[in-house]
């Protein structure tokens, strides 16, 4: 049973507020989760807040204390919890855990990408949590969808993000990496981590759905555009 169905991660990293809007207009969540100054995107955006979480050293004071105090109409029954400012994760991170533990369909995670590269890069890493507990969770942005695979997967013109798809070991090897119906094929190859040999690829003219598989690794599947 998917307790949580359809989650938003909403993380507190900077987030470009048109496009946030147009994304939660153009798509419903089950389960919205706020990881601090989070909850600042989402009073702004207006979304009911099932969760709000955090040390919350960086969201606005009078925001926090308007869901504290239950001030916010839709989102009277919002769960509060408190993280200590020194601990061993991000605040994003643990706000996936606590996700993971209550078995979403789908997690997607917005303002996961904007300001600091540090945490950038540990956003992209903490998605090999999910990999592990096979959850579709992708990170969202205006110019990117991200998300980490260990398995063959199909993509179809349709759904596709954006013009661009790049494919980035996380593992130190993706073996016999095959790539069907993009502009740039491959027939099956070692691809070692470090390497730009599967960046920027994009679907072939002729071609409405597109064919990855592997042996054994993991992959970064980035859809992107300019």
């Amino acid at each position: 049973m998917n307790k949580f169905g359809k989650t938003l991660i909403i993380s507190g990293g900077k987030t470009d507020m048109n496009f946030a809007k147009n994304y939660v207009g153009n798509n419903s969540f089950d389960t919205v989760v706020c990881a601090d100054s989070g909850l600042d995107t989402a009073y702004k955006l207006g979304l009911k807040v099932d969760f709000f979480m955090g040390d919350f050293d960086s969201v606005s004071s009078e925001v926090l204390s308007l869901y504290i105090d239950k001030k916010i109409q839709n989102s009277i029954d919002a769960q509060f919890v408190k993280y200590p400012e020194q601990k061993d994760a991000t605040d994003t991170e643990l706000v996936l855990d606590f996700v993971l533990e209550n078995k979403p369909s789908l997690v997607v995670i917005l303002g996961a990408t904007g300001g600091r590269i540090d945490h950038l890069l540990a956003n992209i890493g903490i998605l090999l949590k999910s990999v592990k507990q096979n959850v579709e969770t992708y990170i969202v942005d205006r110019y990117n969808k991200i998300c980490m695979i260990d398995r063959s997967t199909v993509l179809y013109k349709d759904d596709i993000w954006n013009k661009y798809i790049s494919f980035y070991p996380y593992t130190e090897r993706v073996e016999n990496l095959k790539l069907s119906g993009l502009k740039y094929g491959l027939a099956g190859e070692d691809i070692a981590i470090g390497s730009s040999r599967t960046v920027s690829n994009e679907f072939a003219d002729d071609s409405d759905m597109a064919e990855i598989s592997f042996d054994s690794g993991i992959l970064i599947v980035i859809q992107s555009k300019d």
